[in-house]
């Protein structure tokens, strides 16, 4: 049998062919990793067993990446590189995703790649470190192939094969212009008629928007990304017109004049803090958990001598600027679109301004003030809040107050206090001030020298972030307690709304199932005034889209006719998130429990989030006019 020689295989043809053979592998390998990866190391419920032809489309799209690196870099071991690189840190950041957060990664996540080092505290010691010798040893194996294979078939270079060089500079140039705009296509998956989107859906592809996880777990990686790609903020409510919309802002009209008449239309002397706080939540709340002492006792008092209650997160274990969104809006993400992510990232920058409990108050002649001790470029907010309204904005570097507590990186509850309190007292104007803390991010392990006891968490990992973050909610009611100390001293009326975003997302599988959905999803919130005499009231379960309300009634301010819409649909839906709905009666509810009254009222603040959000905005100077 006739053996063809080395120097055969160095021939164009065969070297081409053997490039584009290598890129499938390259490819396959990539996808294969990932969901490998995605799924703990196994695939048999996946889409690799199932619905093999879904792994295959993802592949193709891996695929053509790879071939378009490879016609920018021109090198293939290179190109092995890079994509090996890729795979390894996509697979990495999406299982871990899924462990904190219980979500998987998302396109909109890729715009916190820059933010490296705040991504390496939030993953910890050990991930980075297994990110690090990953990457340098597929550095290190590319390098060695990439001799190996330099020495058996020799670069193209122009001064030994000049017509050859040249021909695959036009063949990389021609990939290019042909690659992209497929990719382009691709990628606008969501567009009415895409065939890309129709093929997965062809070959046994299932959506489950409201269970990210499994859909990236039944249909693939790839498929799970791109159906998370751009998409309209909401769909167009029925019956959606200019119409419509004036008549809707009338009813509420009247409905704000009637609450106005018990108000003060001159609010000039009541100042008005929104806090975040970040994962603050009551932990003595959870089943199978026992901590050693109550570590919010302050908190807890204040709650029984105001209004107060529980917040519904959209998200477990973050989710923080979703939450933020709604407050200062009004807008639930329940009726976004569930592809729209993070509306910080992917939606208010998209606009000059966007209508907020900030306008409003700008309006009544509030010098309106944002706070937040980390990254401007952290979910955008630099660039969101000036677009919601803000005067002005202070991140980490802009603050006065930098103390932080012991190990703890992160600038304290009460240094962030402190900051508040300085910006009610050097303003001459009434303040609004937007806080949203960082002390109690992920992970807390190590920060304290005298966590506080935790039993009930067999994994120590677990255990150790659990014991720290209780001694960390201590030092938060603390700082709360002196806090409002302070408020009382102040001759200056000010009304405060706390809140805890989510809970911390190291509670491990076993603390969540025997809690169950809700009570995972709930936070404390309470409403302080200090002036005139607390009313003590505990409110059913509330989503922060309320928020606004009541803050805007205990500062005795008028409302405009949006937020007479809010408070109307409030009483008969509290809490509204992501595939959980609370009714009056502090009940989870579905939607054949919803009465007639509430499904008008549903009805109507669908359409006038959809007004306000991605329509055409008929009802913007109506809807948040204090003039009735």
């Amino acid at each position: 049998m006739h053996v063809p020689k080395l120097e055969a295989f160095r021939s164009p043809g065969w070297m081409l062919a053997g490039s584009l053979l290598f890129t499938v592998v390259l490819a396959t390998a990539a996808n294969l990793t990932i969901e490998l990866w995605q799924r703990g190391g196994s695939a048999a419920p996946s889409s690799l067993s199932h619905h093999q032809a879904l792994f295959w489309l993802g592949t193709l799209v891996v695929w053509l990446l790879v071939l378009l690196v490879l016609a920018v870099v021109g090198r293939l071991w290179v190109t092995a590189a890079v994509v090996a690189i890729a795979a390894v840190v996509i697979g990495l950041a999406n299982q871990e995703k899924l462990a904190l957060r219980l979500e998987p990664l998302y396109p909109s996540d890729l715009a916190m790649a820059g933010e490296v080092a705040f991504l390496s505290e939030m993953v910890g010691v050990r991930v980075v470190f297994y990110l690090a010798a990953g990457v340098v040893l597929t550095i290190g194996a590319a390098l060695v192939c990439g001799h190996v294979a330099e020495k058996v078939f020799p670069r193209v270079r122009r001064r030994t094969h000049p017509r050859l060089a040249t021909a695959l500079v036009i063949a990389r140039v021609c990939a290019v212009a042909l690659i992209v705009p497929l990719l382009v296509y691709i990628t606008d998956f969501n567009a009415p008629g895409n065939r890309f989107r129709a093929a997965y859906e062809e070959y046994g592809a299932e959506w489950k928007p409201w269970n990210q996880s499994r859909n990236y777990r039944e249909n693939g990686f790839v498929a799970g990304m791109l159906f998370n790609t751009d998409v309209p903020g909401m769909t167009v409510p029925s019956g959606y017109s200019e119409e419509t919309m004036l008549a809707l802002a009338k009813k509420y009209a009247d409905s704000a004049a009637v609450i106005n008449q018990r108000r003060d239309p001159n609010v000039d002397d009541v100042n008005v803090v929104m806090v975040l706080s970040e994962a603050f939540t009551d932990p003595m709340r959870l089943e199978s958990v026992e901590i050693a002492q109550d570590p919010i006792p302050y908190t807890r008092s204040l709650m029984r001598r105001t209004t107060s209650g529980n917040m519904l997160a959209n998200q477990f274990g973050g989710g923080t600027a979703n939450v933020e969104f709604s407050a200062l809006t009004g807008m639930s993400m329940a009726l976004l679109q569930p592809q729209l992510t993070t509306p910080y990232q992917m939606l208010v920058p998209e606009y000059e301004s966007f209508p907020s409990l900030v306008g409003y108050l700008d309006s009544l002649g509030y010098h309106t003030a944002a706070i937040h001790p980390f990254k401007p470029s952290f979910y955008r907010r630099a660039e969101v809040y000036p677009i919601l309204g803000f005067d002005s904005a202070k991140f980490e570097d802009q603050m006065v107050h930098q103390k932080t507590l012991e190990d703890n990186d992160h600038i304290s509850d009460g240094a962030a206090f402190h900051e508040v309190s300085d910006q009610i007292a050097n303003e001459a104007a009434p303040v609004f001030v937007n806080l949203v803390t960082m002390q109690n991010h992920y992970p807390m392990a190590g920060k304290y020298a005298d966590p506080i006891t935790v039993t009930g968490v067999d994994d120590p990992e677990a255990r150790a972030n659990a014991e720290a973050y209780a001694r960390g909610l201590r030092y938060s009611d603390k700082a709360l307690q002196r806090f409002i100390a302070s408020l009382k001293r102040s001759e200056e009326k000010t009304v405060l709304l706390l809140y805890g975003d989510h809970l911390p997302s190291f509670w491990p599988p076993e603390v969540r199932t025997a809690n169950g959905t809700r009570r995972v999803h709930e936070t404390p919130f309470f409403v302080y005034a200090n002036f005139g005499k607390q009313q003590a009231e505990r409110l059913p379960t509330t989503s922060p889209m309320y928020f606004a309300n009541h803050l805007l009634e205990k500062a005795n301010a008028p409302v405009p006719p949006y937020y007479a819409l809010l408070g109307e649909l409030e009483k008969e839906i509290p809490a509204l998130e992501h595939q959980i709905m609370i009714g009056a009666d502090n009940r989870q509810i579905t939607d054949a429990e919803l009465s007639p009254r509430a499904r008008e009222l549903l009805r109507d603040y669908r359409l006038v989030q959809y007004d306000l959000s991605v329509g055409n905005r008929y009802t913007q100077d109506e809807m948040f006019s204090p003039r009735q």
